[in-house]
C-alpha cells in the first residue's frame, strides 16, 4: 500500500521516499541478477511482481518534501528530508516478504518565519507479504498483507506507540508483452495509538486507492505516472489526502536500477511538494 512509512504529509500521511548511504558499500557486492519484477520506486503505487527465490533487491531511496499553509492568521511551512532501506526476496515463484526501514534525517517547521520545530529519527518499520494468486494472459492479482512494528522514535511523534497492520489489494496488466504496465491498488490501514490524546486526534483506520501507469519509451528507460487517494490521518479533517506523481526509472546495469520522480499535492492534506529519488540493487 502505499507503502507505510514516514512520509513529508501532514500528521505522517503521504507517501515519501528515501535514500542509504550504504549504497556505495553495496555495489562491490553484487554479484547476481534478479528476476524481473514490474513497477519499483518512484511509484507509490505497488505492483504484482516477485522476486524470484534465493535472489533480492534492496531499495535505497530517499526524498524532499515541502508544504505551505495559513490558519488562524499563522503561515506554516514545513521542509522534510528522509530516506527509506527495503530488502526484498523470493520465498517461492509467487510469494515474497519486504522489510522496510524509514529515517527521518531532518524536518523544519517554521510559523511567519520563525523557526517552531524540528525533529529526525526511525520510524515504525513495516513488514509486508506479497502472495501473486492469479496470472492469465497479461492480468495477474496479488494480495500484500503488512504488519507495522513500533520501533520508531515514539517520544517525538515518529511511531505509533503499538503495532498496527494493513493490507492491499493489487492488480497489474501487461501490453504489447509488457512494453506498457498499468497497475491499480486498494489498500487499507489500521493504526493501533497508544494513547487517548492520539486517537481523539488521529484517524485509525485508512483507506487508500491509486493506479499508475508505466510506459518502456527505449532500452532501459521506464517512464512512469501515479495518482492516488487516501484517507486523511487528521480527524480535524474531512478532505481526502490526493496526489500526482510523474518520474523515471534508469537501468544503468542489469543489477542497478535508478530512478527519480516529482510527487505534487493535489488537496490540502498532502505535501504541495515533494522530489522523490533512489536506487535499486539487484542481488
Amino acid at each position: 500500500m502505499p507503502e507505510a512509512i514516514i512520509t513529508g504529509g501532514k500528521n505522517g500521511m503521504g507517501e515519501m521516499m528515501r535514500r542509504g548511504i550504504a549504497a556505495v558499500a553495496l555495489l562491490g557486492m553484487v554479484t547476481l541478477g534478479a528476476a524481473q519484477s514490474f513497477a519499483g520506486p518512484p511509484l507509490v503505487t505497488d505492483d504484482t511482481g516477485t522476486v524470484e527465490p534465493g535472489h533480492a533487491e534492496v531499495e535505497l531511496n530517499g526524498g524532499y518534501a515541502y508544504d505551505k499553509e495559513s490558519g488562524n492568521g499563522i503561515a506554516t511551512r514545513r521542509e522534510a528530508f528522509d530516506g527509506e532501506m527495503k530488502i526484498t526476496t523470493g520465498i517461492t515463484k509467487d510469494l515474497g516478504v519486504s522489510l522496510a526501514v524509514p529515517y527521518l534525517f531532518s524536518e523544519r517547521v517554521r510559523e511567519d518565519g520563525q523557526l517552531a520545530g524540528t525533529n529526525d529519527g526511525f520510524g515504525d518499520m513495516t513488514l509486508e507479504l506479497k502472495y501473486r494468486f492469479f496470472e492469465h494472459e497479461g492480468l495477474s492479482l496479488a494480495i500484500k498483507p503488512a504488519i507495522l512494528l513500533p520501533t520508531g522514535k515514539y517520544s517525538t511523534g515518529l511511531s505509533d506507540g503499538r503495532w498496527g497492520f494493513g493490507g492491499a489489494l493489487i492488480a497489474t496488466r501487461e501490453f504489447a508483452e509488457g512494453k506498457y504496465l498499468l497497475h491499480a491498488n486498494l489498500g487499507y490501514e489500521h493504526h493501533g495509538f497508544r494513547t487517548d490524546i492520539q486517537r481523539d486526534e488521529n484517524r485509525s483506520d485508512l483507506w487508500s486507492g491509486s493506479l499508475a501507469g508505466e510506459a518502456q519509451v527505449m532500452k532501459g528507460l521506464t517512464l512512469v505516472a501515479d495518482l492516488g487517494l487516501s484517507t486523511a490521518q487528521d480527524k480535524a479533517t474531512s478532505e481526502l489526502c490526493s496526489y500526482g506523481l510523474v518520474g523515471a526509472r534508469y537501468e544503468v546495469l542489469p543489477f542497478l536500477d535508478v530512478d527519480a520522480g516529482v510527487k505534487v499535492g493535489l488537496t490540502a492534506p498532502e505535501d504541495d511538494l515533494a522530489l522523490l529519488y533512489g536506487v535499486v540493487l539487484k542481488f
